[in-house]
C-alpha cells in the first residue's frame, strides 16, 4: 500500500519535504485520480503550500534543464524535458488552477471582508498618517487596518489588525477609545501606541494617562497607565511593564527596539515589513529572549541580525519566502 504525505504534518512545517514527497509520488502514478485529488487538498490548505510546491517544481525543472547524470538523462521521456507526470499537465493544470483559486479565495475573502470594514489601511512595509474628523492623529504601522467613528456615544476607533500610534484632541464631552479585539482603550489625554498581537494587545504610553480595559467575556480588568508605562494583555493574563516614553512606538523611525523578548515575538515586529511571507519555526521561538535593535525598513538585514547574534538560521527560499528556524 503506497504511503502518502500526511496532510496533519503540513501544519508543523517542512512543507518542501512535503511538496517533494508528492512529486515523487505524482510521478510514479500520474494517473491516480484519488492521489491528485488529495494532492489538491494539500495544495490548497494554505498559500505555504502553494509556495512550496511552486519552489519544488521550480527546482525540478532546473535539475532537469541542467542536465543530471547520464543515466538519469535516459529515463526522462523522449521529447519532454519535464518529469513524466507533467506529460498529463492538462488534468493537472486545471485541478491546480482549481486550487490556486482555491487559495485566492482563502486570501482574498479576509482581505476584502477586512477593507470593507476600514477607513484606513496599510500594506507590507508602508506607514501612513491619518488625521481624524476631531483633529486627532493616527499614525499606522505596516499591515494596519482601522476604523474610526464620532457620534453622541463618543469617539471609537476599532484596531482591526497591527499597531498604530495615536495623538488624540483632549475633548471631555467625546471620551476616546481605542477598541483592538477584547481590549479598550480610554484616552484621558494623551499620545500612546497600541498593537493588536494574534490572542492580546500591547500598549506604551508616550504622553498623558489611558485606561485598558481586558475583557474576556467572563470578567473585566482595568489598568491604568502613565508616561513611561505598558501593558501586555495575553487572554486573561496581564502584564505591566516600563518604556522610555522617547522609545514608544520606535517603529515609525523604521527601527524596533526589543528587551527581553522572545525570538518569535521580534520576528512578529519584522514581519509586517516584509513583502513576501515569512515562516518562523523551531523550540526556541517563544523560550529564547532576545534583546537589541533591529533595522525594520530592512526585513532582510534585521533577520541576518538576529541569526549573527543568536541560534537562529534563515533560508531564503525564494525572492519573497524566508524560512527562520530557531533552535
Amino acid at each position: 500500500m503506497k504511503t502518502r504525505p500526511d496532510k496533519n504534518h503540513s501544519q508543523r512545517g517542512d512543507l518542501s519535504r512535503q511538496a517533494s514527497a508528492w512529486l515523487v509520488q505524482l510521478e510514479d502514478a500520474p494517473e491516480d485520480d484519488t492521489l491528485r485529488a488529495e494532492f489538491m487538498d494539500w495544495l490548497a490548505t494554505s498559500p505555504a503550500h502553494l509556495a512550496a510546491w511552486e519552489e519544488t517544481a521550480r527546482v525540478s525543472d532546473m535539475i532537469v534543464l541542467a542536465g543530471p547524470l547520464p543515466q538519469n538523462m535516459t529515463d526522462l521521456p523522449e521529447g519532454s524535458s519535464k518529469p513524466a507526470w507533467f506529460r498529463t499537465i492538462r488534468p493537472v493544470r486545471a485541478l491546480a488552477s482549481l486550487a490556486v483559486a482555491a487559495c485566492f479565495v482563502w486570501i482574498a475573502v479576509p482581505y476584502v471582508a477586512l477593507q470593507l470594514q476600514s477607513d484606513a489601511t496599510t500594506g507590507a512595509g508602508e506607514l501612513r498618517q491619518v488625521t481624524l474628523d476631531d483633529g486627532s492623529r493616527v499614525q499606522l504601522a505596516p499591515a494596519t487596518a482601522i476604523a474610526f467613528s464620532n457620534d453622541a456615544a463618543g469617539r471609537r476607533l476599532k484596531l482591526l489588525r497591527g499597531e498604530a500610534w495615536f495623538d488624540v484632541t483632549h475633548d471631555e464631552a467625546h471620551p476616546f477609545k481605542v477598541i483592538a479585539g477584547d481590549n479598550t482603550v480610554t484616552v484621558l489625554g494623551t499620545a500612546f501606541s497600541v498593537r493588536k498581537t494574534g490572542s492580546g494587545t500591547d500598549v506604551a504610553v508616550q504622553r498623558g494617562r489611558v485606561a485598558v480595559t481586558a475583557s474576556d467575556g467572563m470578567r473585566s480588568d482595568r489598568v491604568e497607565l502613565v508616561a513611561g508605562q505598558s501593558v501586555s494583555t495575553d487572554g486573561t493574563v496581564v502584564t505591566r511593564g516600563t518604556v522610555r516614553p522617547d522609545r514608544v512606538a520606535s517603529w515609525r523611525d523604521g527601527i524596533a527596539i526589543v528587551n527581553d523578548l522572545p525570538v518569535g515575538d521580534v520576528i512578529d515586529r519584522i514581519r509586517p515589513w516584509y513583502k513576501g511571507y515569512i515562516i518562523a519555526r523551531g523550540p526556541g521561538l517563544s523560550d529564547r529572549h532576545v534583546s537589541g535593535i533591529y533595522d525594520l525598513r530592512d526585513p532582510d538585514l534585521a533577520l541576518k541580525a538576529l541569526a549573527r547574534a543568536h541560534k537562529v538560521s534563515v533560508s531564503h527560499v525564494s525572492p519573497w519566502l524566508r524560512i527562520v528556524t530557531v533552535r
